[in-house]
């Protein structure tokens, strides 16, 4: 009655997942608030970026909106310029931070989709501040964003923890204003020279959920909700920057990446279509002293725009940009619109769902977008009336300026010759090879006959739909919709994934394996198929094809947190340590700091009973992710191990208050019998064991431990 039941280290899990949702590896690094180097000008101006993401500018009370409410925003505009007439290029969130920043569009970029990285020969705006001497802080709101993607260079703090898990589950996407706010400040508390803070937030994006009372106070229109909520972090941003006296010779620049359909069009969310409500955004300008209060810009603007602008105020040296300096505009004088024309773009449709990509160009009155079937709108009065037909001159004028503008085909070619004459990449090109990997998927953006995304938007709806009715549950219903729009569109990419994610919980694992390769058919390059499909062959008990599958995974995307930790599972298990240890070593040379990663290298070392590696590998996962229980039982097990039996408690007490596993109160209850000499407490818990799994396979010796210990007590 005095043993200790038996309590094994928990390897990692792998966790499936849900449609549109890119495999990331959220990177959170222990930041030293260091001194930057360098030396900066008593004139330097520290710089304020805030990005409001998926934010419509009609939806602002300074832009005409009547019903907003956003008097934080609304007072920043009355202290410097409005911009009436800013757009973006592409309507997502990724290319469009990336054109903020460096000043160059997406077709310069290259940087078509969400998901994608930053290419490092392309210099930031904060890259600049930081070689100047200033100190340099961001604090995002989504994994779109994290630091992997390449937005993170030049910063000496890049604040990317997620704490908001999706409605379908997986792991944490985004973090509410609050978080966001509380974050920045947090890592503003000890600047004291110049800086640049860039402060993103997430909120008004799909699906809406703004707290309280805000959820109360836009019922009706919860998008509208999420805009008033996020306005008052705001509002809180900057009283708490000015109550540290942080704001005294700022420039705040305030900038939406793009908008929200709301149903215009048929599109609910944003990034199939080009058209005014994805494109138009907000843009304010607030640096007292320099831009007058109160000023309303009539000349229309692009995104690229606002780097040469902060470099100009900043006096910093110009660098070459697709943008121009605004800042003349704020004298007051040439508010005419002038002959600029802008490239707009959306690959979203094509990555996505393989339908036809749309580029096309904007001018002071025609927008015209490259389709299937060709559009061109005097966009200020009507984009419902499609006058592509009665106005043929003016299109073939537009076309030959988007000829200008080099297509996605173009510029991954490109790429590809790239990554085959680099002799770094030879080992990724190896495993890329064997699976066939470079021959390219089975669609390309410039192929005939592609879905136009007009006639395909009310599938998008239905793969909506889909995930809705899967996330409450009604499995079959979800498999039924997803089942006819891959018969109807059969290169759609998300519903594959959702329908093999749906197998694969339901362990119909060939139907899974069929499901992820489709998707690997379509998209070689990409990794959660992969990594989906080594999850498919190790639970077949095929870890030959497992091992391969998560290896093509990192060879796609080096810093996958969540490959490098299943595959070094999947080596420790068959005793290559040294294997493991060196996936996750390279890991860690790739800035892949997750707490999987470090799961995976804590169970290493504990399995060869070095503690103190494990010990310390275990609590800096439990440090990335605090509600780790796995990790924290691990540490409670090495402590015993170890001869500390009050730290084993206190960590099996916090695992088993995270998840209420029997095996955690089991063990607690032993450790209070044999540790501690206290039958009362481990009656306690071997109760609470008990009534966690009360038909488990440790039901019948936890009742006998029960009864024991309280007939021995009786006496």
């Amino acid at each position: 009655m005095s043993s200790i039941l038996n309590f094994e280290f928990f390897n990692f899990q792998l966790s499936i997942f849900n449609i549109g949702t890119k495999i990331r590896n959220v990177i959170i690094s222990a930041w030293l608030l260091a001194v930057c180097a360098g030396t900066v000008s008593a004139q330097s101006p520290n710089v304020l970026l805030i990005t409001l993401d998926t934010t419509r500018a009609d939806h602002i009370g300074c832009y005409g909106s009547k019903d907003a409410k956003t008097p934080n925003l609304d007072a920043l505009a009355a202290k410097g310029a409005l911009f009436e007439e800013a757009r973006t290029s592409c309507p997502l969130t990724l290319p469009s931070h990336a054109a903020l920043l460096t000043g160059k569009n997406t077709s310069t970029l290259n940087l078509r989709v969400n998901g994608l990285v930053l290419n490092e020969k392309f210099p930031l705006l904060q890259e600049a501040f930081k070689s100047r001497g200033c100190r340099t802080v961001a604090a995002v709101s989504s994994v779109v964003l994290e630091k992997t993607r390449g937005l993170s260079r030049g910063f000496d703090i890049y604040n990317d923890k997620m704490t908001m898990v999706p409605r379908g589950g997986g792991p944490p996407e985004e973090r509410r204003a609050a978080e966001t706010t509380d974050a920045a400040l947090r890592e503003m508390a000890a600047v004291k020279g110049p800086y640049f803070l860039w402060v993103h937030y997430y909120d008004p994006h799909y699906d809406y959920r703004p707290p309280s009372p805000f959820a109360e106070n836009f019922q009706k229109t919860p998008y509208d909700g999420e805009i008033a909520y996020m306005d008052a972090e705001i509002g809180r941003l900057i009283r708490g920057l000015s109550d540290k006296g942080l704001l005294s010779n700022t420039l705040i620049v305030v900038a939406g990446d793009h908008g929200e359909g709301l149903m215009e069009h048929g599109e609910r969310q944003h990034g199939i279509f080009l058209y005014e409500y994805a494109l138009r955004v907000p843009l304010i300008m607030v640096f007292e002293g320099r831009i007058p209060a109160g000023s309303r810009v009539l000349e229309m603007v692009d995104l690229t725009d606002a780097a040469p602008t902060i470099r100009a105020l900043a006096g910093l040296p110009a660098s070459g940009s697709d943008g121009k300096d605004l800042s003349p505009l704020f004298s007051g004088k040439n508010q005419a619109r002038d002959e600029r024309h802008f490239y707009i773009e959306t690959y979203h449709g094509y990555f996505n769902y393989g339908w036809a990509p749309l580029r096309g160009i904007i001018d002071d009155e025609y927008k015209f977008i490259d389709a299937p079937r060709p559009e061109l709108y005097r966009y200020r009065v009507s984009e419902e009336r499609n006058i592509y037909s009665e106005e043929p001159k003016t299109a073939a004028r537009m076309r030959k300026i988007l000829a200008n503008y080099p297509a996605a085909d173009e510029g991954e070619i490109k790429e590809l010759e790239n990554l085959l004459k680099d002799p770094s990449n030879a080992e990724n090109i190896r495993h890329l090879m064997s699976l066939g990997y470079l021959s390219g998927g089975s669609v390309r953006p410039s192929q005939a006959g592609l879905i136009d995304p007009k006639d395909g938007i009310g599938i998008e709806e239905e793969l909506r739909k889909a995930q809705e009715v899967r996330d409450s549950g009604k499995i079959e219903e979800a498999k039924q919709i997803l089942t006819g729009i891959i018969k109807r569109n059969p290169a759609n990419f998300p519903a594959f994934s959702i329908l093999g994610s749906i197998y694969l919980g339901e362990g119909k694992l060939e139907e899974a394996k069929v499901c992820f390769m489709e998707q690997i058919r379509l998209k070689p390059h990409t990794d959660g198929g992969h990594l989906n499909l080594g999850t498919v062959y190790k639970k077949l008990g095929n870890l030959q094809l497992a091992e391969k599958e998560y290896r093509a995974a990192l060879a796609v995307n080096p810093r996958m947190a969540e490959a490098a930790a299943s595959l070094a599972s999947l080596l420790s298990s068959q005793g290559r340590s040294k294997e493991a240890k060196e996936v996750l070593e390279t890991a860690l040379s790739n800035q892949t700091e997750s707490a999987d990663i470090y799961f995976q290298i804590g169970y290493v070392y504990a399995t060869e009973s070095d503690f103190d590696k494990a010990r310390f590998s275990f609590t800096k996962c439990v440090s990335l992710d605090p509600m780790r229980h796995d990790a924290l039982a691990n540490l409670g097990h090495i402590a015993y191990r170890t001869g500390k039996t009050d730290e084993a408690i206190t960590n099996f007490e916090r695992a088993a208050r995270i998840s209420g596993r029997p095996e955690y109160y089991a063990t607690l209850g032993s450790l209070y019998l044999n540790g501690k000499n206290d039958p009362a407490k481990a009656v306690f818990y071997y109760r609470k064991a008990l009534a966690a799994d009360p038909y488990g396979k440790m039901a019948g010796e936890l009742r006998q431990m029960i009864a024991g210990l309280e007939a021995a007590r009786a006496k």
